[in-house]
């Protein structure tokens, strides 16, 4: 370009200097120099704007040579906020860029968040909230036209998100416990096979599974939960009889080795948490979750120890020959969907094996439901009418802040919990009573932020 620019400006001064004196000529050359210097200028500054717009193509994803992604959680949400830390650190570790950013609860319209997530040309969105926030979040994400992928934790594996998704082109991840196709143990398959049967002849039930009769993984890790109970209860009643306690439940957990789980084997570390090591990465798809791959992360944690309890706890009912076994989950607000989908997994589970022989004598096995309401200041309520209803132990909770919030009400009482899929590590830190058969949101934030660093490089 600069040579042919030259070559005219040249041809042009032989034209112009023909028949012209020597003075005359000189000063012509003057005027064509500087004339020349003004075109160079302006085609280099043109040269600059052109490769300056080369960066903010639809294709470019990155701020500087770091891959962006954009995080958004719920203010005061422990899970929302835990599982977005854990991402966070995971992903900056591997060289990205972290934008992260809050929101209020309630809040319905996320247009302006996802807004700055085109602007910063965020590679991927991280969104660890409830499904009633991912429904408002992803109408957006369409709305505004969100291409790259949006991913979140195990709270989106609901119909939820496969309602919002349908007519779209979101590409949309979640993590999660259990796959319905992995049949490859025995216990896996029966379980899959078994609970769309009891759904198909239970129609309230179907409806407390999002109205159809795809097998959601706390569904699953609920099915686990209950049969854990009830290893421990047998376990403990073989050990002291009728004069057993909730207490001797408690101890009877952390020397369970759970063999044949629908989620895996299931032993309890020196926290109570459940030592696994795979987590399953699906795909909304049409109407269903299509399996992309597992994540294994190696755990080197091994069996924990008996704490040592000084409380009394409650009592077997030997008069009336039952055993209640509390439910703590939410069956209203934000995480109904999910707290419902773990409520149906230990109620098919308790329709299957309802029955305990203690000294002889025939038990049977009840749940009892008590609903949390997704919220803290419920937790505790919903915790003690468990307690008032002489639970040996307790399942629950769908949450981690209201598993939290319930924690010293079950030990004060003596009563050990399970939680089934609240994975926020401060849940048995620290509580000896609290127990959970789920992965944690520290290997659960990793999972996904490798999974979405493997994504957005190829």
């Amino acid at each position: 370009m600069l040579y042919t620019i030259c070559n005219i400006c040249g041809l042009r001064t032989n034209i112009a200097c023909f028949g012209k004196t020597q003075t005359e000529r000189n000063m012509e050359e003057k005027h064509m120099k500087k004339f020349f210097a003004l075109v160079l200028a302006i085609v280099m500054v043109s040269l600059c704007i052109t490769g300056c717009g080369q960066t903010s193509t639809d294709g470019d994803q990155t701020t500087g040579d770091k891959p962006v992604a954009y995080v958004l959680a719920e203010k005061g949400d422990t899970y929302s906020l835990g599982l977005a830390s854990n991402f966070q650190t995971a992903f900056e570790k591997l060289g990205g860029e972290v934008i992260m950013e809050t929101f209020v609860k309630n809040t319905t319209n996320f247009s302006d968040y996802l807004q700055k997530a085109i602007d910063k040309k965020a590679a991927v969105i991280f969104a660890p909230n409830s499904t009633t926030v991912a429904a408002n979040l992803l109408k957006n994400a369409n709305d505004v036209g969100i291409t790259c992928p949006i991913m979140a934790g195990d709270t989106w594996e609901h119909s939820v998100i496969l309602d919002a998704v349908k007519g779209t082109d979101l590409d949309v991840y979640c993590s999660t416990f259990f796959d319905e196709s992995d049949t490859s143990s025995e216990a896996a398959g029966n379980f899959v096979t078994g609970f769309k049967k009891w759904l198909a002849d239970n129609p309230d039930k179907l409806q407390m599974n999002g109205g159809n009769d795809i097998v959601a993984a706390v569904s699953a890790l609920g099915f686990d939960a209950y049969n854990v109970a009830l290893s421990a209860i047998r376990a403990a009643a073989e050990e002291k009889g009728a004069d057993m306690t909730s207490v001797d439940i408690a101890t009877a957990l952390w020397k369970l080795n759970y063999k044949g789980g629908v989620t895996g084997d299931i032993t309890f570390d020196k926290n109570g948490d459940a030592i696994k090591d795979c987590a399953y990465i699906k795909k909304a798809g049409d109407g269903k979750f299509e399996f992309v791959k597992t994540q294994t992360v190696a755990n080197d944690a091994t069996q924990g120890t008996p704490a040592t309890y000084t409380t009394d706890g409650v009592k077997l009912d030997t008069e009336g020959k039952k055993i209640i076994i509390g439910v703590f989950e939410p069956t209203s607000g934000d995480n109904a969907a999910g707290g419902k989908q773990e409520v149906i997994g230990a109620q098919y589970a308790n329709s299957l094996d309802n029955k305990v022989t203690i000294a002889g004598e025939e038990y049977t096995v009840e749940l009892y439901v008590s609903d949390n309401g997704s919220v803290d200041e419920q937790a505790v309520t919903a915790a003690s009418n468990i307690v008032n209803q002489h639970a040996l132990i307790s399942l629950g909770s769908y949450g981690s802040g209201v598993s939290i919030a319930a924690a010293d009400t079950f030990a004060a009482a003596g009563i050990p919990a399970i939680g089934v899929s609240c994975t926020n590590a401060s849940v048995t830190e620290g509580h000896d009573f609290y127990f959970r058969t789920c992965f944690l949101d520290p290997f659960q934030g990793s999972v996904m932020a490798n999974f979405a660093w493997d994504t957005i490089s190829k």
